[in-house]
C-alpha cells in the first residue's frame, strides 16, 4: 500500500473515533452499570454449610432478608461398568489385557471406590458412600442445584456407552440425592455427557431431544414440576420455586 493511502486510512480511524467517542464513552458507561445490576441481583445473603448461623437457625428462612443454605453437586458420572481390579487402560472396565505393558504410577489397579487423578468414572460404591457422607455431614440445605453430568464419560471404544446406560446414572444419582436430603427441592439440569451422542442434542420439539427430555423426567422421578413438564419436554429446561414465601414471612 501507497504511504498516502495508508496516511488516508489512518485519517479516517482517527475520525471515526473522534466522531463516536462519545457513544463509547455512553455504551461504556451503560454496559457498567449494567454489570453492576446483575453483581447487585445475585449477590444474596447466603451462609456456607461451616457458617455459624443466628441462634436456632436450623437452615430454613427466618425473616428478611432471607438467609439459607444450598449444595451444589456435579458430574457424578456414574459408570455401572466400573470393575474393581480393572486398570485405566480400559477406563476401569477391564483387567489389562495379556501382553500389556505392566501396571505402573500411571496406570493402577483399582480400588471400590475408584481411581483417584485418572480417566475412570465413578462407581455405584462411591455414588453410595457420597450419599451416606452428605446424609451424616451436610444438613439444613434449602435446596440441592444439581448440574447434570450424571452419565459416564463414552472413552471406552470396546464398550461403547447406551442410551439406557445414561438413564440408569442418571436414575441412580437422583436416587442418591433424594436419600441424603429428603423432602429438599433437588433442580436438576442436563450435562453434555446426559444426552446420546455426547454433546449432541437435536433442535427443541424434535422427536429425538423430546424422548431424551421424558427419559431424563423419568430417571428424575419427579423433580420437574408438572406445570413445568411441557416446556421441559420441549426444550430441555424449566422453573420451580425453592423458596416457600409463604413460611418465609
Amino acid at each position: 500500500m501507497a504511504g498516502s493511502e495508508r496516511t488516508a486510512l489512518l485519517g479516517a480511524a482517527r475520525g471515526e473515533r473522534r466522531r463516536w467517542s462519545a457513544g463509547t464513552w455512553v455504551a461504556g458507561a451503560v454496559a457498567a452499570l449494567a454489570a453492576l445490576a446483575v453483581v447487585a441481583l445475585v449477590t444474596v445473603e447466603l451462609l456456607t454449610a461451616s457458617d455459624a448461623g443466628p441462634a436456632g437457625d436450623d437452615g430454613r428462612r427466618l425473616e428478611e432478608p432471607f438467609v439459607g443454605r444450598y449444595l451444589h453437586i456435579t458430574d457424578l458420572h456414574v459408570d455401572l461398568q466400573y470393575r474393581e481390579g480393572s486398570t485405566s487402560y480400559s477406563s476401569c472396565h477391564r483387567p489389562p489385557p495379556p501382553g500389556a505393558r505392566a501396571v505402573d504410577d500411571e496406570h493402577k489397579y483399582t480400588g471400590r471406590f475408584g481411581l483417584a487423578l485418572s480417566k475412570c468414572d465413578s462407581p455405584v460404591a462411591l455414588i453410595n458412600a457420597t450419599r451416606d457422607y452428605l446424609q451424616r455431614n451436610v444438613a439444613g440445605v434449602d435446596f440441592v442445584a444439581w448440574t447434570g453430568d450424571s452419565g459416564r464419560h463414552d472413552r471406552d471404544l470396546d464398550q461403547p456407552r447406551t442410551f439406557g446406560e445414561i438413564m440408569d446414572g442418571n436414575r441412580i444419582a437422583a436416587d442418591a440425592l433424594r436419600a441424603a436430603f429428603p423432602g429438599v427441592p433437588v433442580v436438576p439440569n442436563i450435562g453434555n455427557n446426559d444426552v446420546s451422542p455426547h454433546n449432541e442434542l437435536s433442535a427443541p420439539g424434535h422427536r429425538h431431544a423430546r424422548r431424551t427430555f421424558a427419559k431424563l423426567a423419568e430417571a428424575w422421578g419427579g423433580m420437574v414440576p408438572d406445570d413445568q413438564m411441557t416446556t421441559f419436554l420441549y426444550g430441555g429446561y424449566f422453573a420451580r420455586d425453592v423458596v416457600d414465601y409463604a413460611d418465609s414471612a
